[in-house]
């Protein structure tokens, strides 16, 4: 193009040059912009790089945890013989299917390694050389599948007089309307910042305070999770029995429940004002009625504390601030709940058992029990009963003991 024509007499551009140089910094600007996009698609896609070789490779990582039940039980919490009918179990659902990828056993052993473990997405992508999306897809498809089973794991209470009471004379006959013991637990939990104030508990920190009911097996009969922290166990309790497919209440059986419940006709709990926890009252001897009543209510009772220590030290995912949505955090409770039911039906042995019984019997007891709110009229009949079946438990305990 003649130089001429561009330019005027005075050496300046013309306005037709200017578009033309505006146009061409415009097309290699996104030219270059596309490639940038390109690169990174070609990166993250097309071009997978090999992961570090510092860990298990291909399928090795579900070859190395089903070699031994020590490895078995150290990386998923249940020996092989109890994984692999668990994993026939999920399998039987049809919603997990085997893959080019991950098969389902794979599959099933990532997700109990995170709730086992607290593990991240990363250091899984790299324990089990798969990318993230696929680690991130198949934790969410095994908890789904596991939660579509809730009620297969957890099964509710039946009105059949429990062995640990039919044979031993200190419940014998008092307790043999009690049906399992009740009681709340916190898990830390994590949320948007402006809901944060309504879940922090009285030790100062978020959690969601999880309502549960377990046999005297250690396995969970009814589990209500997802209330904040700051919400009382009176108050959860409540909602728990006056929601539809809520806390079953069987006609004639009870639950015990410590102080921080009302004592109602289904939830037998303590006499206030009189020494109850297990630490406070080990090696005395009873001298009132009530005091021995409040020596053999915690021996049952505690069987709770028991069942939630165990949860928390087989899955520490609960044990710590979880990096996920709050109605995920929710599924995973309950998911982990499920699992914990199936590991005691189906593995006789629980070495976590002895741990939790070691660290109950060093745990000191709050200085101050949780206050009861007011009961609500509408319940003043309930309670009445509740506190005549407490006191004959107590009479007759006490006429039997002096004996």
């Amino acid at each position: 193009m003649d130089d001429r024509r561009l330019r005027t007499e005075n050496g300046r551009p013309t306005k037709r040059a200017k578009l033309i140089v505006s146009a061409v910094a415009t097309i290699v600007s996104a030219a270059t912009t596309a490639l940038v996009f390109f690169q990174q698609y070609y990166d993250e896609y097309l071009r997978r790089a090999p992961y570090e070789n510092n860990y298990f490779t291909d399928r090795e990582f579900i070859m190395r945890a089903v070699t031994s039940d020590e490895h078995c039980k150290h990386l998923l919490r249940m020996n092989v013989m109890c994984f692999g009918r668990f994993v026939r179990l999920l399998k039987s659902t049809g919603e997990l299917k085997d893959t080019i990828h991950c098969n389902i056993d794979e599959q099933v052993a990532m997700f109990l390694h995170i709730v086992s473990h607290n593990q991240r997405n990363r250091s899984i992508r790299a324990f089990t050389q798969r990318s993230g999306s696929t680690v991130s897809r198949y934790f969410n498809k095994v908890l789904k599948t596991i939660l579509s089973l809730k009620s297969e794991f957890i099964k509710p209470p039946t009105s059949e007089i429990p062995e640990v009471i039919h044979t031993n004379p200190r419940f014998w006959p008092y307790f043999k309307d009690c049906i399992g013991a009740i009681d709340g637990t916190h898990i830390p939990a994590k949320m948007r910042a402006e809901y944060k104030p309504r879940f922090i508990n009285r030790k100062g920190y978020p959690s969601q305070n999880v309502l549960a009911v377990c046999d005297f097996d250690l396995k969970f009969n009814y589990i209500l999770a997802g209330w904040e922290g700051s919400a009382s166990d009176s108050r959860i309790l409540g909602n728990a029995t006056s929601r539809p497919n809520g806390l079953p209440c069987l006609p004639g059986k009870f639950y015990l429940g410590d102080c921080g419940y009302h004592l109602l006709r289904s939830f037998i709990t303590p006499h206030r004002g009189i020494a109850y926890h297990l630490n406070e009252i080990r090696g005395r001897r009873p001298r009132t009625p009530e005091e021995l009543f409040n020596h053999r209510h915690p021996s049952l009772r505690n069987v709770v504390e028991r069942a939630f220590g165990v949860l928390k030290k087989r899955f520490r995912i609960l044990n710590e601030e979880p990096m996920y949505s709050y109605e995920k955090q929710i599924d995973i409770v309950l998911a982990c709940c499920c699992v914990h039911n199936f590991i005691r039906r189906e593995m006789a042995d629980d070495d976590l058992l002895d741990d939790v019984d070691l660290e109950l019997r060093a745990v000191v007891p709050p200085e101050e029990e949780e206050p009861v709110p007011y009961v609500p009229l509408s319940r003043a009949d309930d309670a009445r009963e509740g506190t005549r079946i407490r006191n004959e438990l107590t009479t007759n305990m006490w006429n039997d003991f002096q004996r």
